[in-house]
């Protein structure tokens, strides 16, 4: 077992000093942690360290997707589309379906080099998922997945739900090693499987710390104060005229709308002027001050963040009170542990708004730019950070500041604008991006 596994079943009751030091083994790669001895703040909520490190983020992703078998007999639907098609062996039994499609993709990403495991077989071992989050990837079943009309007209196929989950890997490994390891089997699989994603199929991204203890809660909050601003332009990714773009289909609302901290400064007034006195990052406060314009309600969801005094309180107050809000599209369940499933998902934060995409370069393109907002976060002094905050505190300071550009850009190039101006500020390469930017023109028009 991993030694990061070794942290989460504890003690929780007094302060205590553990020895992180040890390596991580990935194929052809040995990952060795440094930092011999970290003081451990036990709490009511987890272990967190003192001191938060860029090399030690790690990343993973959940990819939902649709794969069909052809039903016995049947003619080929796609008969133009040169990867294979395999036929059902039990098409009326849904659990030999899955356990069938399960395997076959679990056996594509093994041939890409990697370890993999089928979710029926984890079982039959008798293994919880945690003993593999470092490990290997996961197929299991995708709950939300469902055949929509364009699959449907597709007769000849048996749908499988399936969700693919890459074990935990470092975001800045060596040589981009981690990157390259995604893309490999992402390709792999695109190129042996006739993969389908849908609007009730989605991609999420998994942040958080490679030894598995949770962020400071200063390195939560400034992610928090991030995201709660740079939300409307980072959810401007989706389709409006999506049917899950309600989040009919899955579940991933937006933080400024169904959070407690939305609910708790909806009646923000200007005694919240004094929020920032509540603030103790350096880099945060110099923004506020320099955009001194900032809207009443930002200040006051600044303050409420920044009064939080543990994990668990600032996790339930980025989360909603409602169980169908308890995952927001700024997921930070896991910190306020609320349910069982909380309780015992890694303490990582999760990026849960992108729909479903079978393009490898547009998943690895948001898989950059999350990371890129978790590495602001964590760096205290990064100066990407502070031009992000300056940039929204000065669109949250003018209410009209998107009405004049809209009568001469119309609204879907302004939005298209503004999300570029935000990947800039944050220092997302253009490669990772540009696609984004031309999606939310077209979605919006």
């Amino acid at each position: 077992m991993a030694p990061f596994l070794e942290v989460f079943d504890h003690d929780r009751q007094n302060p205590k000093t553990i020895n992180t030091a040890h390596s991580i083994n990935y194929p052809g790669q040995t990952i060795t942690n440094t930092t011999d001895q970290r003081r451990v703040e036990s709490s009511d909520v987890d272990q967190t360290t003192e001191v938060d490190l860029l090399s030690d983020i790690s990343v993973a992703l959940e990819w939902k997707l649709l794969v069909p078998l052809l039903l016995p007999g049947a003619d080929d639907p796609q008969p133009e589309d040169a990867r294979p098609i395999v036929e059902a062996r039990c098409a009326d039994s849904e659990t030999a379906c899955l356990e069938q499609a399960h395997d076959l993709i679990a056996q594509t990403i093994t041939d890409a080099g990697e370890k993999a495991i089928a979710d029926h077989a984890r079982r039959a071992l008798g293994l919880e998922e945690k003993r593999f989050w470092q490990s290997s990837w996961l197929v299991k079943k995708a709950n939300s997945a469902e055949p929509l009309d364009d699959e449907k007209a597709l007769k000849g196929y048996v749908w499988v739900k399936v969700e693919i989950c890459s074990p935990k890997m470092l975001l800045n490994a060596a040589g981009g090693e981690s990157l390259g390891r995604m893309q490999k089997v992402l390709g792999a699989l695109s190129s042996s499987h006739r993969l389908f994603a849908n609007c009730s199929c989605e991609v999420h991204i998994h942040l958080g710390q490679i030894h598995g203890q949770a962020w400071s809660l200063p390195t939560l909050k400034r992610l928090g104060s991030l995201l709660w601003l740079a939300e409307p332009t980072l959810r401007s990714i989706r389709d409006p005229k999506s049917p899950n773009f309600h989040n009919t289909y899955t579940w991933g609302f937006a933080m400024r709308q169904h959070s407690r901290l939305a609910h708790r400064v909806k009646a923000a007034t200007a005694e919240y002027v004094d929020a920032p006195r509540y603030i103790s990052d350096r880099q945060i406060k110099a923004a506020i001050r320099d955009q001194f314009t900032a809207s009443t309600t930002d200040l006051a969801a600044f303050g409420e963040i920044w009064k939080a005094e543990t994990h668990l309180e600032l996790g339930q107050l980025l989360s909603g009170e409602e169980k169908k809000y308890r995952r927001l599209g700024f997921n930070f369940s896991a910190f306020g542990e609320e349910d069982d499933r909380a309780r015992s998902n890694p303490r990582t934060m999760e990026f849960r708004m992108m729909e479903g995409s079978v393009q490898t370069d547009l998943i690895l393109g948001w898989l950059a730019i999350c990371g890129t907002i978790a590495e602001c976060a964590v760096a205290t002094d990064d100066h990407r950070f502070a031009a992000a905050m300056g940039l929204l505190l000065q669109r949250s300071g003018s209410p009209d500041h998107g009405a004049a550009s809209e009568v001469e850009e119309g609204r879907a190039t302004r939005m298209g604008k503004e999300f570029r101006e935000l990947m800039e500020s944050l220092g997302v390469a253009e490669q990772h991006f540009v696609r984004f930017e031309k999606k939310v023109e077209l979605d919006h028009l």
